[in-house]
């Protein structure tokens, strides 16, 4: 079904524009626009376009030739969110725009587009743009892949520009080609340690004999970022050669490095590791290392490591004392049962929840019964999950009819676990209570839940759900429609999945540009925690819908109490649910907005089950981290105060104000 055209001025509409137009910064880039009613028609039309997914019958691509290069910089910004790689053809011309900055969106644009049509035409405006243009199209060759990209990477490895460099091992990176190893090997000894470090970790993607020797040196190379990498890429190798190194590297100054030194410990595996890690464990005064070397010990499994682990469950880190349970139910097995019961008192329900999931992760049969009443009767419901999680995985015949009689739990979550349980256990005594809760449960909080019955089916191959997957193949969400033409073809039968733009075109919705907000600059606000604050600068240019969300969330004090509910060693930190464990958002999914931002440290994103689903949850980067450009929406940076996320703990509390 096509949509109507997009300019409609109904009394409603008209006063949702003016009060638009009113609340535009004056920072913003696009201010010279605001004055003008056509411009501001123009702004509407493709935040709206961008919003719904569509391209308003074909005239968004009349923007691109617009004589504003602002609005043909919008133009290919929106195009290549909507991310379908049939437009590429409508951006492969604006390589060649005299403003730099369309021609920058551009590259960006056609690297998350993906389509192998673009190369050609990229690696020309490698070979003939200017220097500082360069980066962004050998980001997006690496992005897009394919024959051929590999040679023309390794080429520019040797190119004057180190962000040329950088951008070119990062790609590589992403090919994981064995032949790249030479040129990698030779990159990492690059000047420039932005250039080293990516070509560690392109070594780390690639399974090679030669890799370690080359690399152990850089272990106590002068600078942090390239020890860090280094480390990491030792650890993928899992060459227990590289063991005395990487003990030695535990004692850095930089915690990075500590970290990755523990983790590449934990990978090799090896019982020579496991007083080392538990002298990390007993001395090391930030908590984060000391998390790192729990879980390290947990991974290597070896029973000397049993004391360690077990001091550290009376740790006052509620990070640490989380991986400390699980780290004993991989040491101890079905023995952890006496320590997962005595944690099931501690004061953090975080560390409540891990010790249940030990119980599973222990394989503990005789508390079957006591989790199956935790399941059934708990009053939180990150107990029932945890109690299901661990149900799913110890072998008992009764479990399964139990957790079929679960499905039926009023929280989605919960449901979502007993599903991917029955899936995982085999169930298939199951499948008619699984169709029976897909037909059932169609909120929007749902869609987790019929994804893992699809799953589920699909693992049971069951031909009795045919007519509910062709059912599910005109869904709103693509990945049940995926999901759904997975189990056709299980089953042998040929399924036609409408793509995304046939999707968004049928459920074209033009009201939703009185909801929509214009271009803000750049916003500020501070996060409070029991450490010290954070400030924070805002992208509300880039990230327009998703500041515009973060901001009205924190006015109306949303996060105020909420909970840092993860933090990753030397990855992340991350909140703002308010169900505490994850899975909660704010009632809405907002579109995501990839941007030319890139995941250095510091930086903040939105957390997301899949593109177009994030809310309310955030994350900040504890040191960078390439994969995650150009898949999570970047709409902020750490303008004062890493040293505060530094110290943020799983379970910490926060609060947002807002200071413009």
């Amino acid at each position: 079904m096509k949509h109507a055209p997009v300019r409609l001025y109904s009394p409603l509409i008209a006063v949702a524009l003016c009060l638009w137009a009113q609340s535009a910064s004056a920072q913003s880039r696009y201010a010279p626009m605001f004055a003008a009613p056509a411009s501001q028609d123009t702004l509407r039309n493709l935040a709206l376009w961008e919003d719904q997914r569509v391209t308003g019958e074909g005239k968004l691509f009349a923007y691109l030739t617009s004589k504003s290069p602002l609005v043909r910089r919008r133009a290919v910004q929106v195009i290549g969110r909507i991310q379908d790689p049939d437009d590429t053809v409508h951006l492969i011309p604006l390589l060649n725009d005299p403003s730099p900055i369309v021609a920058l969106q551009t590259c960006f644009a056609l690297g998350q587009l993906g389509s192998h049509d673009a190369l050609p035409a990229l690696i020309q405006f490698c070979e003939e743009s200017d220097p500082t243009l360069r980066p962004r199209a050998v980001e997006a060759l690496g992005k897009i892949g394919g024959p051929g990209t590999v040679v023309v990477l390794s080429e520019l490895l040797h190119d004057f520009s180190s962000a040329v460099r950088a951008q070119a091992a990062l790609g590589l990176a992403r090919a994981a080609d064995p032949t790249s190893v030479n040129v990698l090997l030779l990159a990492i000894h690059d000047p420039d340690p932005d250039v080293a470090s990516s070509a560690l970790y392109g070594l780390g993607k690639i399974e090679s004999d030669r890799i370690m020797q080359k690399v152990l040196p850089f272990l106590k190379n002068h600078e942090p970022l390239v020890r860090a990498y280094a480390a990491n890429t030792l650890g993928e190798q899992k060459n227990k050669d590289a063991l005395p190194a990487l003990i030695s590297a535990l004692g850095d100054k930089d915690i990075a490095v500590t970290i990755n030194a523990a983790r590449a410990l934990g990978k090799i595996g090896h019982k020579d590791a496991v007083h080392p890690l538990g002298t990390v464990v007993g001395r090391h005064p930030a908590h984060l290392a000391r998390r790192a070397a729990v879980e390290a010990l947990g991974t290597i499994g070896d029973k000397k490591g049993k004391d360690y682990v077990i001091q550290a469950l009376i740790e006052k880190s509620v990070g640490v004392r989380v991986a400390a349970i699980g780290a004993l139910a991989l040491i101890l097995k079905e023995n952890v049962e006496l320590f997962a019961e005595q944690t099931m008192d501690d004061g953090s329900r975080l560390v409540r929840a891990a010790a249940i999931e030990a119980m599973g992760t222990g394989r503990v049969k005789n508390r079957v019964d006591m989790l199956m009443t935790i399941a059934r009767s708990d009053e939180d419901a990150l107990m029932r999950a945890a109690a299901i999680r661990s149900l799913g995985q110890i072998d008992d015949d009764k479990i399964g009819a139990f957790l079929s009689t679960r499905l039926e739990d009023d929280d989605w979550v919960v449901t979502t676990e007993v599903v991917l349980a029955i899936g995982e256990r085999n169930y298939r005594e199951a499948t008619a209570a699984l169709i029976a809760t897909y037909e059932t449960r169609n909120r929007r909080e749902d869609v987790n839940i019929r994804i893992a019955v699809f799953d589920a089916l699909n693992g049971f191959k069951a031909q009795e759900a045919e007519g509910l997957a062709q059912g599910a193949l005109n869904d709103p969400d693509l990945r049940v429609r995926t999901r759904a033409a997975e189990l056709l073809l299980t089953l042998g039968k040929t399924a036609r999945v409408p793509s995304e733009r046939e999707i968004f075109e049928a459920n074209f919705d033009p009201e939703r540009i009185r909801v929509l907000m214009p271009p803000t600059g750049h916003k500020h606000a501070v996060i409070t925690t029991d450490h010290g604050d954070i400030e924070i600068e805002l992208f509300g240019d880039d990230a327009t819908q998703t500041v515009a969300g973060f901001m009205n969330l924190s006015a109306k004090g949303f996060y105020n109490g909420l909970t840092f509910h993860r933090v990753v060693p030397n990855f992340v930190v991350q909140g703002g649910d308010p169900r505490g464990d994850g899975w909660g958002d704010a009632g809405y999914f907002i579109r995501s907005e990839f941007n030319h931002y890139r995941y250095g440290t510091g930086m903040i994103g939105i957390a997301h089950d899949g593109k177009d689903t994030g809310g309310c949850q955030f994350f900040i980067t504890h040191s960078p981290h390439h994969r995650l450009d150009g898949r999570y929406t970047i709409f902020g940076r750490v303008t004062k105060g890493m040293n505060v996320v530094y110290q943020i703990d799983q379970g910490d509390t926060f609060s947002v104000r807002l200071t413009d």
